[in-house]
């Protein structure tokens, strides 16, 4: 993809959030932050960021939560809470030379940006950094939308995307990272068919 047609990098990212069955949590607060440095060109993999996240408002996780998302109590027993985990997401953006105009924020629907980081911020009295602000401006791509663009059809999610694209999941559903790495991998089609990735997002969900 050239240059001037879109960004030269992507980033793949996907929140968990702490969770129970049957109720809505509040505040519902982040316990996975990855993303993927992805190279627009060839979709190659140069780096990625990964931490758990130790909740505040209900730091004992459900376990419905540990049952969907694979994270138990331990993991998150001695991680830091979201400011810190974000402050050194943006020094990690900031020190790959990352900019708005070069790197596109990639994600499966609206939730991510919609939703979770500004209840995530608003609850932790932070705002939100610039790179991150793109939910009300639609900077980001929603890789739902991208799909049903190419190929005509409705995307409920991952797996129904890649069983369109006839691809498999690899690894656990609702792991971020491993949710991560299979957006990408319906991404990595698309771009095989010839797509290019623009900015679609939308506030609305």
């Amino acid at each position: 993809m050239a240059a001037e047609r879109g960004p030269t990098h992507l980033l793949v990212l996907d929140f968990e959030a702490t969770c129970r069955e049957g109720a809505a949590i509040q505040p519902q607060e982040v316990i996975e932050f990855p993303c993927l440095l992805v190279r627009a060109a060839d979709m190659v993999v140069e780096d990625q960021f990964h931490e758990y996240v130790r909740p505040v408002a209900h730091p004992t996780l459900s376990p419905f939560c540990t049952q969907l998302t694979g994270i138990t109590q331990d993991m998150l027993q001695d991680r830091a809470t979201f400011p810190e985990v974000l402050d050194r997401f943006v020094a990690w953006y900031q020190g790959r030379g990352l900019t708005p105009a070069t790197a596109a924020f990639v994600t499966c629907g609206q939730w991510d940006f919609a939703t979770m980081l500004p209840n995530q911020c608003n609850y932790s009295g932070l705002a939100i950094p610039p790179m991150l602000d793109v939910a009300t401006s639609g900077q980001f791509v929603n890789i739902k939308l991208t799909f049903q663009a190419a190929m005509g059809k409705y995307a409920k999610g991952i797996q129904d995307m890649q069983g369109h694209l006839g691809l498999a999941f690899q690894g656990r559903l609702h792991s971020g990272i491993d949710d991560c790495r299979n957006i990408l991998l319906v991404a990595r089609e698309l771009h095989a068919r010839g797509v290019t990735f623009q900015n679609n997002g939308m506030t609305k969900k």
